[in-house]
């Protein structure tokens, strides 16, 4: 074998030849499946028992077992003496080890594994998520989540405490539901369901998962049912350390199970988050800079990003220069300083707002000069671009772009909802701000997606729901004076003068030179309607015309 490697196609027409132009032929779709699985795997490794499951379970499990020796033994014969040096098989598992080949080609070339069809429910739904994630993935380059910088887990399927093959598959909907809910999150790496079923959840061996899966996190439990009711015990553990951050019961009924607002997915789904959050500032805090994970870096700089104490947020900016030191080519690391710099004005802590502004642009400049695909680049540039009135045009078209690259990008859908209040159309404001409050269960910025619903609400004119996510913004963030004026407004237009006047008081504390002149020389929909009607109710609430004279 030498130095040679193992060139494989996968998508296309299927091809298998030696780096030297050597090519073999391997003619079974079952035997062509088997290496493409293998290879695609995380460290190229998966379970003896997976594969049959996956490629043969329609076999039985005896037949399977006997199905996949003699797909090995074929592929024996094939490779030769080479087989040994591409290929380590065990009683349990299976490898094809990664360094001895690699993968040519890409969606340009034709499906993933075009023109292989195997009547296996597993195989099929493996080779749909591949096929799927190639169409999202063919904008990217490195990613973020590829690098190490995010932190990654893998929700185990669940064990069923008692029962047969119904309740065994109850449990592992639950996971694949966990996951999903997860992977709308761009903050974190979550290893598929597919990938996470290779775990034997009995023994749960950290050296094997970590050989297999090389994650930071783990969360695994079980399952009972009691007539109409579920229960989830699950542990949420460091999966390098072996270390439980909490053990925690969550319940529901199971008619609700297959509902997209399903409260225990998400309870569960946010806790996680949340402690992935909690997790990485505690190791932000025990050691030094140098010595903390990047991964950990990462979330504690949007950790801290989002507090409201400025010496926290001073905190993050130095975190994400770190960061920016450690992988200078990673689009995403700039975009999140040039968000780091919007915040800072629209926190009102900022000392040269046009200094700022200016910077916050260089940075996604310097983001889609890296990879002008990036979504939530992108985002963030249509993010500073609507700030300006004369730019909300070019704003609309990179959030259009941002979501036609990932539709689950939720900051884009939130930005898009913004453009709509400005020219007044709610529904569709409304419309956009759900879709990125769904996408985004553990976002820190929550209450920024709170205030984005309130002002859609008030926009559509249901005040009352627009008061309600005003003052849940306020419960998080106090000091969001986005939040106040949304209040003062809504109160003023419902017609409740007196309240508005009290909030418009709360607010001239926290923005004291706040005059309707300077509101709409600094607003972006200052020329529109909207803009007009949003001053004339903070006019009436209280706030002065120009600033008063000493």
């Amino acid at each position: 074998m030498g130095g040679r490697k193992l060139h494989l196609r996968l998508f296309g027409a299927f091809s298998c030849e030696w780096s030297d132009g050597y090519r073999l032929q391997i003619r079974g779709a079952k035997h062509r499946a088997l290496i493409a699985l293998l290879a695609t795997a995380a460290k190229g490794t998966h379970t003896r028992a997976w594969l049959q499951e996956n490629l043969w379970s329609l076999s039985g499990e005896e037949l399977g077992r006997a199905s996949l020796r003699r797909a090995l033994s074929d592929l024996r014969k094939i490779f030769g003496d080479d087989f040994s040096k591409l290929f380590r098989i065990s009683n349990i598992d299976i490898r094809l080890r990664q360094n001895r080949i690699e993968l040519l080609g890409d969606h340009r070339d034709g499906d993933f594994l075009e023109g292989i069809e195997i009547p296996e429910a597993g195989f099929r739904s493996w080779l749909r998520e591949k096929r799927l994630g190639a169409i999202s993935n063919a904008y990217e380059i490195p990613s973020v989540a590829s690098s190490g910088i995010s932190p990654s887990i893998a929700i185990i399927p669940f064990l069923p405490k008692e029962g047969g093959p119904v309740e065994g598959r109850f449990s592992d909907m639950l996971a694949l539901e966990v996951t999903r809910a997860l992977s709308r999150s761009k903050l974190i790496d979550v290893i598929s369901h597919l990938s996470s079923r290779q775990i034997d959840q009995h023994t749960l061996d950290l050296n094997r998962i970590q050989a297999s899966l090389g994650i930071n996190y783990l969360v695994y439990g079980t399952t009972s049912i009691d007539g109409n009711e579920f229960r989830i015990d699950a542990d949420f553990a460091d999966a390098k350390t072996g270390r439980i951050y909490w053990t925690r019961a969550f319940t529901g009924k199971l008619s609700a199970v297959l509902d997209s607002s399903n409260k225990v997915v998400s309870e569960l789904s946010s806790q996680i988050g949340q402690s992935i959050l909690s997790a990485s500032v505690e190791l932000a805090h025990s050691r030094p800079l140098p010595n903390v994970e990047s991964h950990a870096l990462l979330m504690s700089a949007i950790t801290f990003m989002h507090r409201h104490e400025l010496a926290s947020f001073s905190k993050s900016r130095v975190l994400l220069e770190e960061l920016i030191r450690r992988a200078p080519d990673h689009s995403v690391l700039h975009a999140w300083l040039g968000k780091w710099y919007i915040l800072s004005i629209a926190q009102g802590w900022s000392t040269n707002v046009t200094g700022d502004t200016i910077k916050a642009s260089d940075c996604t400049k310097r983001a889609l000069d890296i990879n002008p695909a990036c979504s939530f680049s992108l985002a963030i540039d249509g993010m500073i671009l609507s700030n300006n009135n004369e730019a909300l045009g070019v704003a609309a078209s990179r959030f259009e772009e941002a979501v036609q690259i990932e539709p689950n990008n939720a900051l884009a859908w939130l930005m898009f909802s913004r453009l709509n209040m400005f020219s007044g159309d709610g529904k569709k404001a409304l419309k956009h701000a759900d879709r990125a409050c769904t996408l985004s269960p553990i976002d820190p910025h929550k209450y920024f997606f709170d205030i984005m619903k309130a002002s859609a609400h008030s926009v559509c004119e249901d005040y009352l729901s627009a008061l309600k996510y005003a003052q849940r913004s306020l419960e998080a963030n106090p000091r969001h004076t986005s939040s106040h004026r949304v209040k003062a407004i809504s109160l003023q237009l419902m017609g409740r003068t007196d309240d508005a006047r009290l909030a418009v008081a709360r607010l001239m504390k926290l923005e004291p030179n706040l005059t309707i002149e300077n509101y709409l020389k600094n607003h972006p929909a200052a020329d529109l309607p909207m803009g007009q009607l949003w001053a004339d109710a903070l006019q009436s609430a209280g706030v002065p015309v120009t600033a008063i004279k000493q």
